[in-house]
């Protein structure tokens, strides 16, 4: 293990119980706790070269999570508040539509935010009413398999023409064939210019438990391996918040059930009494 990781393994497990709270207390995850999931496809643009052995991977199968980063959609003018958007993708050897990743799996994670230190000004320019009309970035660098270190974003190929809230709006466009997320990469470096890897087209919202629905940045089962400092931060934050929102729904259906016991024991006793 590298030095660097080894410390950010380590600042990750410091993290983990306030993760673990934030989680349980909330009853989702601590940041993107609602959104929706999409069976997709995955279409390699690239064909030669390493980029295009990247592509032939990464081709086939896939869910990707739709999410908001901070607030619930409980409340009716959600997509009004400054917010960040993520996507996350998990391409699949499989077309089985399940939580549990296999073997095989390689999950990414991406935020409407260029860098984690643009977050603060992210939330105010991400454009929260409407997911295809935004980039999103996994930010931190990964050792790619036969590629080296390299960096990684989607591009949405056009915005919502459709009116409604967001997720009318992504449904209508999924619909007609319109959402579609272009999958770039780069090497590391700031001058370094981005290649098309794949196209990954939006089908139709499918319904899964999302609390057990677990998308892991160290999934790496097609060689996109995370790297560095701030990526080894992730591995025990990402179980703990796991763990926390799993309790926590194991306690809401608990309460849910009692709930639902004391109502039907008064129910009864209201018509022994009649």
């Amino acid at each position: 293990m590298r030095f660097f990781e080894a410390i950010g393994r380590a600042i990750g497990g410091v993290l983990s119980p306030v993760a673990w709270q934030g989680s349980l207390l909330r009853g989702a995850r601590l940041f993107h706790p609602d959104g929706v999931v999409y069976c997709a496809g995955v279409k390699p643009l690239a064909v030669e070269g390493e980029v295009g052995a990247l592509a032939q991977r990464l081709g086939g199968p896939a869910l990707v999570r739709l999410s908001g980063g901070i607030w619930r959609w409980r409340s009716a003018n959600v997509e009004r508040r400054p917010d960040v958007l993520g996507i996350a993708v998990r391409f699949r050897n499989s077309e089985e539509v399940t939580p549990a990743a296999n073997a095989g799996d390689q999950d990414l994670i991406f935020l409407s935010a260029r860098r984690l230190w643009l977050l603060p000004i992210a939330v105010f320019t991400t454009k929260t009413r409407d997911f295809l009309d935004n980039h999103y970035y996994a930010q931190l660098p990964f050792d790619v398999e036969g590629f080296g270190r390299a960096e990684f974003r989607l591009i949405p190929l056009r915005a919502s023409t459709v009116k409604g809230n967001r997720l009318e709006r992504l449904e209508r466009s999924a619909a007609a064939g319109l959402a579609l997320l272009r999958l770039e990469v780069r090497r590391r470096g700031a001058r370094a210019r981005w290649m098309a890897v794949a196209d990954i087209e939006l089908y139709e919202p499918v319904d899964i438990d999302q609390d057990t629905l677990r998308f892991d940045p160290f999934q790496a089962g097609k060689g996109i391996v995370p790297s560095g400092l701030l990526q080894s931060t992730r591995l025990s934050t990402y179980w703990a918040s796991y763990l926390g929102r799993l309790l926590g729904a194991r306690v809401r259906a608990r309460r849910a059930s009692a709930r639902a016991a004391r109502a039907a024991r008064r129910a009864r006793r209201r018509g022994q009494e009649e």
